[in-house]
């Protein structure tokens, strides 16, 4: 090995591993929560380099995702750390993926983003031939297919943004008698997103022949089954494609972009509603002479019974969230198909570890260390993150948010409004800042307003969207007070936030002493908001003979 200074004393390390306490795999479904022993055997280790491996493949029909926003980090709601008596707490971190996704765009850059794509999860592109997650969709324009595509097992190496297993700080595992560690996954809903909305309810597709299923001339155009397993078909197309680029282009062209998937419920309704039948489960897909999708499908419905309503061209075709979400229980099919409509949107996670480095110091270092402990004690410090909740009662007008915060040396304040409505759809990022109706804001702490004047956000409401300087200087600071180092300050208005600094050059400032408010102005909101405040601080613990303390 070499050493570049030779006057200082070289520090051996070596990355161990460490598994679960349940070796098995995780997911929404079950086993929903990780816990961790950390021996004390281990020593010293270097937060820096503590990363989670494991194994991520999607299950479940349509092509879903981590929340693009903040990667693998989107599956984890909330982490606990505590002492290895498990008696004293040394941090929790409440909405760990809303948190993450409040700065992980700010923070990043293209290298940073590739590295993300790469080894967290973070799967932006849209197009349904390039997914992460998925092999390419099979092409229906090539000939018929009745295959999804293949779920890919992806290896992710994640790192963990907290301040014990994730810090600065060579943290002396030894002194605390090991670490009990906790990771609490979300759910489903909220974490994962879909790659595309089109095809579904809201967004539905048209049919371009009609369907005769009451007055057509013969039993296969009323849809009239013979056996279980008879197939049928509609032909589907968005006539807006080829300017949207939305819906199903003729031939695929210039893109796969069918929203469908085999085994999806299908339903069809008259273009001005009231008239929703199902037609069957989806078995497969073609096209027809001029190259228009062509969907196949088995009714649901009992041998002998007919659709029973004439469906005329340009009505809607559509499949629903919920089906996927919760699965559909159906009948008169084979058996592939009801398994396949049963089966429900999760992912599993597997082959799950924890990577430290391990340390080891000189011995003087050592044992000055536990001399302290068996002495006065020894302090450690380390940046943390805490989070408090308020839902908006008013939609407009000035609105005032009490926190009461209780920390003594804070850095700064990341405020995230919610859409209260999209915490639990799958259609849409449950992370995203709200600017709905935003006019300006300002923090009150005390009697002192901070800043001074109010800071302007009715630019970043307009369409198209446009900076507020002064609201992107107080960002900037607030994040760089909470050590998330700023190279990105692109799409504000899509990564809504608000923020401020309550010191400069990276103090701390005593913030419990005073009240702690938030003044938004909104007008012309549609949004019902819950705002997500998450004060980052610096926390202190005391080990001594007596154990560990939060002081």
């Amino acid at each position: 090995m070499f050493k570049s200074e030779t006057d200082k004393q070289f520090v051996a390390s070596k990355t161990v591993s460490v598994f679960p306490e349940v070796q098995s795999n995780f997911g929404p479904k079950n086993n929903n929560v990780v816990r961790w022993f950390v021996p004390p055997s281990i020593g010293f280790y270097d937060p820096r380099y503590t990363k989670l491996k494991y194994d991520l493949q999607m299950e479940g029909r349509g092509i879903n995702r981590p929340d693009p926003r903040c990667g693998v980090h989107a599956l984890w709601r909330d982490l606990r750390i505590r002492d290895g008596n498990g008696i004293t707490e040394l941090e929790f971190i409440q909405d760990y993926n809303a948190l993450t996704s409040t700065w992980w765009h700010y923070t990043s850059n293209p290298s940073i983003d590739d590295s993300r794509d790469m080894f967290q999860g973070r799967s932006q592109n849209k197009s349904i031939d390039q997914q992460l997650y998925y092999a390419p969709t099979p092409d229906w324009s090539a000939g018929a297919t009745d295959e999804s595509p293949a779920k890919l097992k992806i290896q992710i190496d994640q790192p963990i943004y907290s301040g014990v297993l994730g810090g600065d700080k060579i943290f002396p595992i030894v002194a605390t008698q090991g670490l009990r560690f906790e990771m609490f996954l979300d759910q489903m809903q909220r974490s994962l997103t879909q790659n595309t909305v089109d095809g579904e309810e809201a967004f539905f597709m048209e049919i371009e022949t009609p369907i005769l299923g009451a007055t057509g001339g013969t039993a296969q155009a009323r849809q009239e089954k013979a056996t279980i397993d008879a197939e049928f078909s509609c032909v589907v197309e968005d006539p807006n494609a080829s300017t949207t680029g939305r819906g199903v282009n003729i031939n695929a062209s210039p893109v796969n972009n069918n929203p469908f998937d085999i085994s999806d419920p299908l339903y069809i309704d008259l273009a001005g509603g009231g008239s929703e039948k199902s037609l069957g489960v989806i078995s497969g897909f073609t096209k027809d002479g001029a190259g228009r999708l062509v969907i196949q499908f088995i009714p649901d419905r009992a041998i002998g019974a007919s659709l029973g309503t004439d469906y005329p061209q340009g009505s809607k075709i559509y499949y629903k969230v919920k089906d996927r979400v919760d699965g559909k229980v159906v009948a008169n099919v084979p058996e592939a198909q009801i398994t396949g409509a049963s089966t429900k949107i999760s992912y599993t996670i597997s082959d799950m570890q924890m990577l430290m480095l391990q340390v080891q110091p000189p011995t003087g270092y050592v044992e000055q260390m536990m001399k302290q402990v068996m002495g006065a004690g020894l302090t450690l410090d380390y940046r943390t993150s805490q989070l408090y909740r308020f839902n908006l009662a008013t939609l407009n007008g000035l609105t005032s948010q009490l926190i009461p915060s209780t920390e003594t040396r804070a850095y700064s304040i990341l405020s995230l409004p919610l859409d209260q409505s999209r915490q639990n759809d799958i259609t849409t990022s449950a992370f995203r800042g709200q600017r709905d109706g935003s006019v300006n804001y300002q923090y009150s702490l005390g009697s002192v307003l901070v800043p001074d004047r109010p800071i302007e956000l009715e630019r970043l409401t307009q369409t198209p969207p446009r900076a507020e300087m002064l609201a992107l200087i107080e960002l900037e600071k607030s994040l760089m007070n909470a050590d998330k180092p700023v190279r990105n300050l692109l799409r504000p208005a899509d990564n809504f936030l608000i923020g401020r600094a309550f010191s400069k050059y990276g103090q701390v400032s005593d913030i419990a002493t005073e009240t702690l408010t938030l003044r938004v102005q909104y007008s012309g909101a549609t949004v019902q908001k819950m705002f997500e405040h998450f004060i980052y601080y610096l926390k202190r613990i005391k080990i001594s003979n007596d154990g560990v303390m939060v002081v």
